[in-house]
C-alpha cells in the first residue's frame, strides 16, 4: 500500500451551535476530559452558560470550539494511525493548532481564549461597531474589483479562487451583497464583529498589551503552517505572533495549502465543526481529505492530484 504524509488542518468557527457544543463535551470521553481541564483552568462551569445561550461567538462557544475540535483530532489520529508532519488552522482554527502543535497546553490556551473573547467584547462596545466581514462564494477573484469599485473595504481573507471573505461598514452591506449577487455569487456567512482587519490596529495593541504578555509559548513540536503566509511556525514566540497577528492580517488560505503540498501531504484531516473546508476546491482537488466533525464520521473525500499540478 502506498504510504501517504498527513497534516491536520483545524477549521475557523463558522455559525456554532453552543448547546450542540455542550452536549458533545459531555458525551465524548476524550472531550470531557479536556472540559474538566479547561474547567478547572476557569473556576467555574463551561457547561452552564452553553446550556443557556444560542450565542454563536462569546467566550464559552470559542472555547468549547476548541475543546471539541482537539477531541476530535485526538480521536481520528489514533484510529487512523494518522502521523502529521504539520498542523495549520484557519482563522480561528489556529487556537486549536498551537495546542496540537505543543506550543500552548490546554489549560493556558483556555485562559488565552477566555481572556481575548473578553477583551473584543469590551473593544468592540466602543469601536467600529459599524464593520462587518462577509464571506462570498462562486465569487471569481477577477469580479471583486468590478463589484467593490466605490465601496470602502478591506480584503480580509482569500480562502480559495472564488471564496473571499470582505470587511466593509454595515452601511455598504445591501449594495456590496446585491453586487455579489448580480455577479453570480452568493453571499454566507456575516460576522459580527469584523475580524482580519488592518483597521483593527487598536484591538491587536490591547491584546498584546493586557493578554498575550502573561502567557509563554514554547517551541512547537510540530511545524505549525501559518493561515496567513504559507510560511512555517516554528518557535514560541513565532506561534504568540501567528494567534496575535490574526487580528490585523487577511487569512491566505492557498498559501497554507501550497506549503503542505511542498511538504510532502498527501492526506489531510479536517478536525472540527466544518462548514468551510471540505467545500474548497483547492483541498479536495489537491490532498485525500479526511474529517473529523461532530456529526460526520471520518471519510475520505477526493483522491489527490498528481503533487507537480499541486505545486504548480
Amino acid at each position: 500500500m502506498e504510504s501517504s504524509t498527513d497534516a491536520v488542518l483545524f477549521p475557523g468557527m463558522g455559525p456554532a451551535r453552543a448547546r450542540e457544543l455542550g452536549r458533545f463535551l459531555v458525551i465524548d470521553p476524550l472531550a470531557r476530559r479536556l472540559l474538566g481541564v479547561a474547567e478547572h483552568a476557569l473556576g467555574r462551569s463551561l457547561l452552564d452558560p452553553l446550556a443557556r445561550t444560542d450565542e454563536e461567538y462569546n467566550e464559552h462557544t470559542q472555547i468549547a470550539f476548541v475543546l471539541a475540535s482537539l477531541a476530535l483530532a485526538e480521536r481520528a489520529e489514533r484510529e487512523h494511525g494518522l502521523v502529521p508532519v504539520a498542523v495549520g488552522g484557519a482563522s480561528f482554527g489556529e487556537r486549536a493548532a498551537v495546542v496540537r502543535a505543543g506550543a500552548l497546553p490546554v489549560a493556558d490556551l483556555v485562559r488565552l481564549v477566555d481572556a481575548v473573547a473578553r477583551r473584543e467584547r469590551e473593544y468592540f462596545e466602543t469601536a467600529h461597531q459599524d464593520l462587518v466581514s462577509q464571506f462570498i462564494v462562486r465569487t471569481p477573484e477577477a469580479a471583486l474589483g468590478g463589484i467593490l469599485d466605490g465601496i470602502g473595504h478591506e480584503l480580509s481573507g482569500r480562502f480559495d479562487d472564488e471564496v473571499h471573505l470582505v470587511t466593509l461598514r454595515e452601511s455598504d452591506w445591501d449594495e456590496f451583497v446585491r453586487r455579489v449577487r448580480a455577479a453570480g455569487g452568493y453571499a454566507l456567512t456575516t460576522m459580527r464583529p469584523a475580524a482580519h482587519a488592518r483597521m483593527l490596529g487598536g484591538l491587536r495593541d490591547r491584546l498584546a498589551e493586557e493578554v498575550f504578555g502573561g502567557f509563554g509559548f514554547a517551541d512547537p513540536e510540530l511545524p505549525i503552517v501559518s493561515d496567513q503566509d504559507g510560511e512555517p511556525v516554528r518557535t514560541g514566540d513565532e506561534a504568540a505572533s501567528l494567534l496575535l497577528e490574526s487580528t490585523v492580517n487577511a487569512v491566505r488560505l492557498p498559501g497554507l495549502v501550497h506549503r503542505f503540498a511542498t511538504l510532502g501531504v498527501g492526506r489531510v484531516l479536517v478536525a472540527g465543526p466544518d462548514h468551510l473546508l471540505h467545500r474548497l476546491p483547492g483541498l479536495t482537488s489537491a490532498f485525500t481529505l479526511l474529517r473529523a466533525d461532530l456529526r460526520d464520521t471520518l471519510k475520505p473525500r477526493r483522491r489527490p492530484r498528481p503533487r507537480e499540478a499541486v505545486a504548480a
